[in-house]
């Protein structure tokens, strides 16, 4: 648990500097719609990246969690070394396919209106390519770390070198100039010194073995059988994640322009950044899990679980639904009344992970477990309930059609993982669901009541004072529902119990 509580304060500190690194520079970025909404589109882009190893990172990092539970540290390091080799030779073609669009940035962004924007696009693409590398060697460190349960240590890195992208961002834009294509290269930059301070920490306190890990950096027929069949799954699930989280923006680019993708980046923005808040909420769990299999302690794995969903169910619900219910103030004050329109957006897309505390444990649970058909089944849903409805409401509700059957699809799909939990863990379908849910019921109640007859009080005007004031706002309800939630859950406040005592005492010892 010591491990859990410093990958979360040090987490904790990276959310906050992601805050800073999304809201003060945002409003910078989003001045000018058209050139905002080509700057999404080499995020979103970039975001690709994330699934170009075709599954095989991810199963390398569930048996490199396995070896290293049964300290055989050799196996771990041969089996990153071929995942990471795998990952570069995508990554190589998807940046080849990145350089070449460079000389055609219009094949991507549509009504590039003058020479200025097309030239912004290419650049934006051609720092793109030739930095996809980069990517991979960062998740090759995260790795190292990660199947250690010491995520808290590159977190530092990357606090620093985005605490220095946002001060440089300051320096960068004002409200004459908007030299977007230097700061992302800087950006760049500053990434890849974060990742080799990375790499020199592994080896400095872990002693890490890159002798062995060159050496097995090229690709293994032996290691591809043993990972091949959960890495099969796992193309799967990438092209659906793909087609589900990722895909929208280019579509939207090419139907509607930049301006429309502009509109529609806030939610979109704000979307990635629940995603990825949640997945550094719940990623430290699938080494755990991984550790529970590879020890085959099924019944630890069970009972470590059922903690992660009662601590989960406040983590996810609560910010999600304060947010949602203020967010016409929340983006007024952020990047100004222009963007009044992406207000109906954003909303549905943040609600849209209401059901997280249900969906990221089940997969990673799932994925332990190696449940290739329950991983077909629920990730095809996702693409399939999305697409399916835009297309059919596309021409009726134009662009909030994106966001509306966003969360349809995850609602949908959270009903699936909530039966797959009650099966896979040998429950009682309504018994489990009321013991989960009805300690939440009156904190839900007190956030809806208090957003709904005190939130008028807020500012529409953009400004940072005024953004500051939303936060506090939303924060002093977040923590009062926490604290709800603490006197009706059992469970919840046994957990912290367990977790505070312990530092208390400390403290008071040292004392």
């Amino acid at each position: 648990m010591k491990q859990f509580l410093k990958i979360y304060f040090w987490q904790f500190i990276s959310i906050l500097f992601n805050f800073a690194a999304i809201f003060v520079v945002t409003p910078y970025l989003s001045s000018n719609q058209t050139i905002y909404g080509i700057y999404t589109l080499i995020v979103a882009a970039y975001m690709f990246l994330s699934y170009a190893d075709f599954g095989f990172l991810g199963a390398g990092m569930k048996f490199a969690s396995e070896y290293y539970a049964q300290k055989n540290l050799k196996e771990e390091i041969k089996i990153i070394g071929f995942t990471g080799f795998i990952f570069l030779v995508f990554v190589a073609l998807y940046a080849l396919g990145i350089f070449l669009l460079s000389f055609r940035p219009e094949l991507i962004v549509k009504n590039l209106s003058n020479i200025e924007e097309r030239s912004i696009a290419s650049n934006l693409l051609l720092i793109l390519a030739i930095f996809c590398p980069i990517f991979v060697m960062q998740r090759i460190v995260q790795i190292i770390f990660a199947v250690r349960l010491r995520d808290y240590i590159f977190q530092r890195i990357f606090i620093v070198a985005n605490a220095i992208k946002i001060l440089f961002a300051l320096l960068f834009f004002s409200d004459k100039d908007y030299p977007i294509v230097g700061y992302f290269l800087f950006s760049q930059v500053c990434t890849l010194i974060a990742v080799l301070l990375g790499f020199y920490i592994a080896k400095k306190q872990f002693g890490y073995d890159y002798k062995l890990f060159f050496g097995s950096f090229k690709f293994s027929k032996v290691i591809y059988e043993k990972t091949k069949k959960l890495a099969f799954v796992s193309i799967f699930l990438t092209l659906c994640w793909v087609l589900y989280y990722e895909l929208d923006p280019f579509v939207i680019s090419r139907l509607l322009g930049a301006k429309y993708l502009a509109i529609f980046a806030i939610g979109f923005t704000l979307m990635e950044y629940f995603r990825s808040v949640f997945g550094i909420v719940f990623s430290p769990f699938i080494a755990k899990f991984n550790h529970f299999v590879g020890l085959k302690d099924y019944e630890g794995l069970h009972a470590f679980f059922n903690r992660v969903l009662i601590l989960g169910l406040p983590l996810t619900v609560f910010p999600v639904l304060s947010i949602s219910i203020t967010i016409k103030y929340f983006i007024f004050t952020w990047v100004g009344n222009q963007y009044a329109n992406s207000v109906s957006v954003a909303q549905v897309l943040v609600l849209s992970f209401l059901f997280s505390f249900l969906s990221s444990p089940t997969g990673i649970l799932i994925m332990a477990y190696e449940r290739s058909k329950l991983l077909y089944v629920t990730n095809a849903l996702l693409p399939i309930v999305y697409w399916g409805g835009v297309f059919i409401a596309f021409k009726f509700i134009g662009l909030q059609a994106f966001a509306d059957f966003k969360a349809v699809a995850f609602f949908a799909v959270a009903i699936v993982y909530l039966n797959i939990i009650v099966k896979l863990l040998n429950l009682k379908f309504w018994h489990f669901l009321w013991k989960l849910v009805s300690p939440a019921i009156v904190p839900i109640l007190f956030i809806l009541a208090i957003t709904f007859f005190t939130k008028s009080y807020l500012s529409l005007e953009k400004d940072k004072i005024n953004l500051l004031i939303y936060f506090i706002y939303n924060g002093f309800v977040i923590c009062i529902a926490f604290v709800i939630y603490y006197f009706f859950s059992r469970e919840y406040r046994k957990i912290i119990n367990s977790i505070l005592n312990p530092l208390l005492e400390k403290v008071f010892k040292n004392k």
